[in-house]
């Protein structure tokens, strides 16, 4: 009885991520594409339908590996086609916006903040990305993020996870 206990498990974990993968030539062919900011690629993997731009990568959606990486083009063309602008990754509870700001971003910010983004999502620890920004020494990022909307609350002790 276990034993079928565990396969449900490891079934239920496995086909999500592996019932629209991309090929391994694909994931490299894409993860290069991003990293290059090369859109034409990652277009031409959406429209064929290998890449789905909601399928995460290693617990990553297309959208937060564009927007970690500075690549508005790429974040564009994701958003254009659906792509979730507030998922959280699991464990960091980072967004594709909380990523932008952390790395001063500022371009991917405005445009992901003018299509919807919440700015109000919080981080592991219940730590609003403003508080992040402005322990970071962004003030630039702090005034952009509440001049949308963004609360500076959540957890306020000195540590908070």
């Amino acid at each position: 009885m276990k034993l079928i206990k565990v396969w449900i498990l490891a079934a239920m974990f496995f086909l999500p991520c592996t019932a629209f993968a991309l090929t391994d030539d694909e994931q490299v062919e894409a993860s290069t594409a991003v990293d290059e900011g090369n859109v034409s690629v990652i277009k031409k993997l959406i429209d064929s339908g290998s890449l789905h731009v909601n399928e995460p990568v290693f617990a990553w959606s297309w959208l937060q590996i564009a927007a970690n990486k500075n690549q508005l083009g790429v974040v564009k063309l994701l958003v254009e086609n659906g792509a979730n602008l507030n998922y959280k990754h699991p464990l960091t509870k980072m967004t594709a916006l909380s990523l932008a700001a952390v790395d001063g971003w500022t371009d991917v910010v405005k445009y992901l903040l003018s299509k919807g983004a919440d700015p109000n999502i919080k981080l592991r620890g219940d730590v609003s990305v403003v508080r992040v920004v402005r322990d970071d020494g962004n003030a630039d990022m702090v005034a952009l993020l509440m001049q949308n909307g963004a609360k500076d609350d959540g957890c306020k002790e000195e540590k908070c996870f």
